[in-house]
């Protein structure tokens, strides 16, 4: 079970953020964020990401940009579902439960069922 925090805007739609490490974050970088809405830093990621895919792969700046691409997809993973976090309370979000799930759809519909037992969910301050 992965633990998620369960966001919901005034209209009723409600998001799933799964705590930590974001696979996604990580193997799809810009193009994960630009899905998530974060256009900022998807659209930032994605210019650094052709800038540094432009460098001749055989030369000493080609290993750089290489290194530089492997830690920008890191930062992805590490710090994704945070960015989205941050992005959905700036876009409205109100952080209104945590749950224990196996994935974001089980989240949301523990939330909705009202289960808020100790073992599988806690109540937000």
């Amino acid at each position: 079970m992965k633990q998620f925090k369960i966001y919901q805007h005034p209209d009723g739609t409600r998001q799933a953020v799964k705590q930590g490490w974001s696979w996604p974050g990580f193997f799809f970088g810009p193009i994960w964020a630009l899905v998530k809405k974060l256009w900022g830093i998807g659209s930032g990621l994605l210019v650094l990401a052709f800038v540094l895919s432009i460098v001749p792969p055989e030369t000493d700046l080609g290993l750089i940009a290489a290194i530089l691409m492997l830690v920008i997809y890191i930062a992805c993973g590490v710090n994704g579902n945070n960015w989205r976090e941050k992005n959905l309370v700036a876009r409205g979000f109100d952080h209104v439960n945590s749950v224990s799930a196996a994935n974001p759809d089980g989240a949301i519909a523990l939330h909705l069922k009202g289960d808020n037992s100790p073992a599988s969910s806690q109540q937000s301050v």
